[in-house]
């Protein structure tokens, strides 16, 4: 039989509150309702699966997102929204990085607290939307700045718009950190 596309994209793949501690755990549990699987492209349709909830969960790692995707959607790579807020991560793993269209991305609500995680994000060149607020980093001094100025694409960052001024300030702020780097390491080097 044939592969039919349908014109629709499929609702959101929803394992939100479903108690998950690894992704892999995903595979032995049902979807909110309104979600439909691979198991349609048995019955000759797809419907392209563009975003993934595995909100407020126990997820402390990503490693096994991109083998958990492959078993549960019909084309992965479609995948352009994901939400992980409201878990237990710490860190980003680069495995995110496979998933190139993603345009929003939710990670409020964990316990992401350094800085360099967001550096792991400059590799998703359509990235849009993405949240974080909630997270340790987001007291660190420079929280805003520092992700506007590595991720340049942005239009909203926890929620807010990102303005032209928003985008000038990182820019500037950016330029300043790195003079006062090559300063410290000047003065390092001299003594």
């Amino acid at each position: 039989m044939s592969v039919r596309t349908l014109n629709a994209v499929a609702p959101p793949l929803d394992f939100s509150f479903k108690n998950l501690a690894t992704l892999t755990d995903s595979l032995e549990e049902e979807p909110r309702k309104g979600t439909k699987l691979k198991t349609l492209v048995q019955e000759g349709y797809t419907e392209i699966v563009t975003a993934v909830r595995y909100n407020n969960n126990s997820l402390s790692e990503l490693s096994d997102l991109s083998p958990t995707m492959s078993a549960l959607v019909f084309q992965p790579s479609a995948i352009s929204w994901l939400d992980f807020s409201f878990n237990e991560l710490v860190t980003l793993d680069k495995v995110i990085l496979e998933f190139t269209n993603l345009t929003t991305l939710y990670l409020h609500g964990n316990h992401i607290c350094n800085l360099a995680e967001v550096k792991k994000l400059s590799g998703l060149p359509h990235l849009r939307t993405l949240t974080l607020h909630g997270n340790p980093i987001e007291n660190q001094d420079g929280y805003r700045h520092f992700v506007l100025s590595t991720l340049p694409t942005l239009k909203q960052l926890d929620f807010s718009s990102v303005t032209k001024q928003n985008k000038s300030d990182a820019e500037s702020w950016k330029k300043l950190c790195s003079k006062k780097m090559k300063i410290g390491k000047k003065k390092k080097a001299e003594q």
